[in-house]
């Protein structure tokens, strides 16, 4: 069995907060534009997600570059390369199905994104469905199951979501996995949030989050923070 020639383009970035750096794959694709979309949000949110930057941020954005710096030094660098690789063809179809989910992660998440900005879903729900893992590879294997040559695309991905979401209630469970997401929002000195989370502006003070958890966890927010 020979080799078969395929052209990948990968993002990645590094990025350097002085206390922690990190370096990750972020995305593999044989199309550019889903790539290229994405390195559009992290410009648009200064990298925000990976490294927080403040006061004065010098920036630079190429088509398939981002790079941000700031005066003390914390910097954040994403970028597209791309890869003309030889591989063996019993590999091509376990590349092609990886591919095709790291797309479809994509397409899901923006689905669910158009949901939320519209009003169609709330703030948590929005929250916890985005960043577990569980449902998301649960979404996955729905799609798989449901997919039909008959059915749009679109309308099997409205289907899934639906069927996933529909199932998902505000249990101390998924109050608890919100909870950690909320540890790691950055917050100033005066413990009002530095970036948004969950429908709350830049600003709010913690401690009113703080009470929406003590409302609906049946233990109060006493017991999630005393789990921390």
């Amino acid at each position: 069995m020979g080799n078969s020639k395929i052209l990948l383009y990968i993002l990645h970035g590094a990025w350097d907060s002085q206390s922690e750096d990190g370096v990750i794959v972020l995305g593999v694709s044989a199309d550019i534009e889903p790539l290229q979309k994405w390195l559009d949000e992290i410009a648009e949110s200064k990298a925000r997600e990976y490294v927080e930057m403040c006061d004065y941020i010098q920036e630079e954005r190429g088509e398939r570059h981002y790079e941000a710096m700031n005066a003390s030094g914390k910097y954040a660098k994403f970028y597209i390369t791309e890869h003309d690789l030889d591989i063996p063809e019993s590999l091509m179809g376990r590349i092609s199905r990886e591919m095709e989910k790291i797309d479809r992660s994509r397409d899901i998440g923006e689905y669910i994104f158009g949901l939320y900005e519209t009003g169609g879903m709330e703030p948590w729900m929005y929250e916890y469905m985005t960043n577990s893992e569980k449902v998301m590879e649960e979404i996955l294997q729905m799609f798989d199951k449901w997919e039909d040559c008959n059915t749009s695309f679109n309308t099997t991905l409205e289907n899934v979501v639906e069927k996933v979401r529909a199932e998902i209630t505000l249990t101390d469970e998924v109050l608890e996995f919100l909870w950690g997401r909320l540890g790691d929002v950055p917050v100033d000195d005066d413990g009002c949030l530095t970036d948004r989370f969950m429908g709350y502006e830049i600003g709010t003070d913690r401690e009113e989050i703080w009470r929406w958890f003590d409302e609906y966890h049946s233990k109060g927010v006493a017991a999630l923070m005393n789990e921390r």
